[in-house]
């Protein structure tokens, strides 16, 4: 008996392989009678196999379900191998029919028709079938695709696990897959579940248990939008969906954790949101909030779809109540925005904001007693300000903020949280600490940038990374290169235009130089620095001190004795570019006092020239002529600055007369170096000149060389008496000029002294 039983087991094994291998195509037509009577569709098959493992049944391959008519043209499912279930009481009835289907790793189309039923719903719906029983169907590890008429849609679901299974009645529905996109390759998800019962008896009913377990936030944002919105953390779901395919009532919760900086929010670092809401299936419409009606929450949701497949489009709200800035500001960061990182605020926010596609973020809020603060800034209030949201952009109303404990100003302005980050930022103030304006933790305003003290009042307004406004600058200082101290600025108005900075009614000092005037900055320009100013009484010594750093190079004691070659000029010197009008009421130098009525500085790099020098000399109080000509210094020329003049000294006294001089003259160094230095040559002409008691010459002209003090009259034609003397001269060391002159045969010598101031 024992062996008889081993027997069959032995042939039944056998039977079993061999109706895997041995395809069975004569129960071809049958089989795909069965499954169209089964699926409602016309169904193609390929070849057919014996299955005797497990439920009995057969395995059929290369499997295409074809489409209702109703639905489209594309077939609904595509099977590389199916495992059908045979019905044995439709066996012994003389028809096959099946009880099961696998479709094991197959593709789905679910399809929306324009008349609004989906095609899942024909095939489950027995009483528009007229054909056999639905048998129940399994899938494990396929793909769902999801299409609106003839379009197919981006989602679809991967790695799908589906389970039908019909009843009398109504059908039981087990489905679990990864969401994913056609335009994403990454995920980064848990899977979606829905279990739950369709009822197939009278007007369609669905009771519907909807998870999904613990995924990215950032990539479940990019299921709605492709870009996603920079989100960081994890979400998770729990949902109840029940009713009408058309009405759905959807009700459960959505816990989010996890995200950088939630726990400056009222929920801490966890959030659970309730959900409630109605899904339209035929409409294609969701529509979800997460307050229940008369409820008050710091933070209430509202989500919207519309044309879920085939044009996806949504929008999402929050109505916020007295949320933390801090924990919003920090959300925002997360999400792109670019803040400073150690920015600190305080205060609460209120109000709504919405974010549709086609428009972004739009909406409107309010602060209450906020705070901002810069590191090493002084913090910026309001006790309250609006700001309306839109077009891309915040915008805060006219708003006005204290900074510190006494300055005030009024702030609006708008700001892209998003590339390329536009800032429009329009500062208005009847007096504010120039140093205050670190708080603002933008670009410095030109002029107020270079002061660490000061006030300000007026308006500026920063926009594309510039500044324009006009304002009044007063006890401010300003660091300028090549000064030995900060300019001293009592007051002064300023106007900006772009780049071009104006500064009029200026008035200030450079160490004791007072001096009032105009300022321009034109960047576009080969010489950016123009001024004209005015100074009044000026001690030359002083003068000399303040410019130091520009006229003078400190040099090593091993530099000066080896004459090694000086350091390079630095680089602010090299690229000052300066064209100004000067003038200067009293130069003073001992008892020598210069007025310079004009001139024009021309500064190119370590090549400066006083152009067009008109000026009147006093000696002691009295006239000593007038200077006019041109002076150059080449600020780096050797080991030294060199300088050089040309022009003319006109209507000089000299003993009785007047001389006129004009030539060049050079000198090398600085103080007395400067003077020991001077050299020079030219020509010369007076008249009424009392050389000496022997000497009296109504006019004199000449060529004249200066050297080491030393004066050189090459030649030199005098007139005296009525007679013209032709001839040279020189002086000595004493002071004593000798002149040796001829008229014709007839030689003489005259002999006097420089006169004190003539060099």
């Amino acid at each position: 008996m024992i062996k008889k039983i081993l027997i069959a087991v032995v042939v039944l094994a056998l039977a079993g392989v061999a109706g895997l291998y041995f395809p069975m195509d004569f129960l071809r037509p049958a089989v795909q009678r069965a499954l169209e009577r089964g699926l409602g569709r016309k169904v193609e098959t390929g070849s057919v196999y014996l299955n005797l493992f497990g439920a009995p049944g057969l395995k059929v391959e290369g499997v295409t379900i074809h489409e209702d008519p109703r639905a489209g043209i594309e077939p609904f499912a595509y099977v590389d191998s199916l495992d059908a279930g045979v019905r044995w009481l439709s066996v012994l009835r003389g028809h096959l029919d099946f009880a099961r289907v696998n479709l094991n790793d197959a593709t789905l189309n679910l399809v929306k028709t324009d008349a609004g039923p989906w095609n899942f719903q024909m095939l489950l719906d027995e009483t528009s079938r007229k054909s056999g029983p639905v048998p129940s169907i399994r899938m494990r590890g396929g793909r769902v695709n999801f299409k609106y008429g003839d379009t197919k849609s981006v989602f679809y679901f991967d790695d799908a696990d589906l389970d039908v299974a019909p009843s009398d009645g109504s059908v039981e529905l087990r489905f679990g897959g990864a969401p994913a996109r056609t335009d994403r390759t990454a995920r980064d998800f848990g899977r979606f579940y829905v279990k739950g019962d369709w009822s197939t008896r009278g007007a369609p009913q669905m009771q519907l248990d909807v998870d999904l377990e613990k995924s990215s936030l950032d990539e479940i944002s990019r299921l709605i939008d492709p870009y996603g919105f920079g989100l960081h953390g994890i979400v998770a779901m729990q949902a109840q969906v029940s009713g009408a395919p058309s009405a759905l009532l959807v009700s459960g919760q959505v816990q989010i954790g996890d995200v950088h900086r939630w726990d400056l929010l009222p929920q801490g670092g966890s959030w659970t949101v309730p959900l409630h809401g109605l899904l339209d299936l035929h409409g294609e419409k969701l529509e979800l909030t997460s307050a229940k009606e008369g409820e008050t929450a710091p933070v209430s949701l509202d989500f919207r779809a519309f044309h879920l497949l085939s044009s996806p489009q949504w929008e999402a709200g929050a109505q916020l109540t007295q949320i933390p800035l801090a924990g919003l500001m920090e959300v925002a960061r997360h999400m792109g925005a670019a803040l400073p990182d150690k920015l600190a605020a305080e205060g609460a926010v209120s109000g709504s904001v919405t974010y549709r596609e086609e428009d972004g973020l739009t909406g409107r809020v309010e602060l209450r007693d906020a705070s901002l603060t810069l590191p090493d800034a002084q913090p910026i209030r309001a006790g309250s300000a609006a700001v309306e949201i839109g077009e891309g952009a915040m915008s805060l109303e006219p708003t006005t903020v204290r900074i510190g404990e006494k300055d005030t100003a009024e702030v609006e302005g708008t700001y892209s949280p998003q590339e390329p980050h536009d800032l429009d930022l329009k500062i208005t103030t009847r007096g504010l600490n120039v140093a205050d304006m670190r708080s603002f933790g933008v670009a410095a305003i030109p002029v107020v940038d270079q002061t660490p003290q000061g006030t300000w009042r007026g308006w500026a307004r920063y926009e594309e990374g510039a500044w324009s406004g006009e304002y009044d600058v007063q006890n401010a200082r300003v660091a300028v290169a090549g000064l030995a101290e900060p300019l001293k600025v009592q007051s002064a108005s300023v106007r900006l235009s772009g780049k071009r900075v104006a500064v009029t009614k200026l008035k200030a000092k450079a160490g004791a130089i007072a001096f009032t005037g105009e300022y321009r900055w034109e960047p576009d320009t080969l010489r950016p620095h123009k001024f004209s100013i005015a100074m009044g009484e000026v001690d030359a010594a002083e003068l000399e001190r303040v410019l130091a750093p520009s006229l003078l190079r400190e040099r090593g004691f091993l530099a000066r004795t080896l004459r090694l070659a000086p350091e390079p000029a630095p680089e602010w010197l090299k690229s000052r570019g300066v064209d100004g009008m000067i003038s200067i009421g009293a130069l003073k130098a001992g008892d020598t006092t210069v007025a310079l009525k004009s001139g024009r500085l021309l500064w190119d790099g370590t090549v400066l020239r006083l152009a067009g020098i008109d000026a009147g000399v006093e000696q002691s109080g009295a006239s000593f002529g007038s200077v006019t000509g041109d002076l150059q210094a080449d600020l780096w020329a050797g080991a030294s600055p060199s300088y050089r003049f040309e022009g003319k000294i006109a209507d000089m006294p000299y003993k009785g007369g007047r001389l006129e001089l004009e030539g060049s003259l050079e000198a090398d160094g600085s103080g007395e170096q400067l003077v020991e230095t001077v050299r020079g040559e030219g020509h010369l002409r007076g008249r009424g000149v009392s050389f000496s008691t022997d000497a009296e010459f109504s006019s004199v002209v000449g060529c004249f060389e200066w050297t080491s003090g030393k004066w050189k009259l090459p030649i030199v034609e005098v007139v005296q008496g009525g007679e013209t003397f032709t001839g040279s001269g020189s002086s000595s060391s004493d002071g004593k000029m000798m002149l040796d002159l001829a008229k014709g045969n007839r030689h003489v010598q005259f002999a006097g002294t420089l006169v004190a101031g003539l060099p």
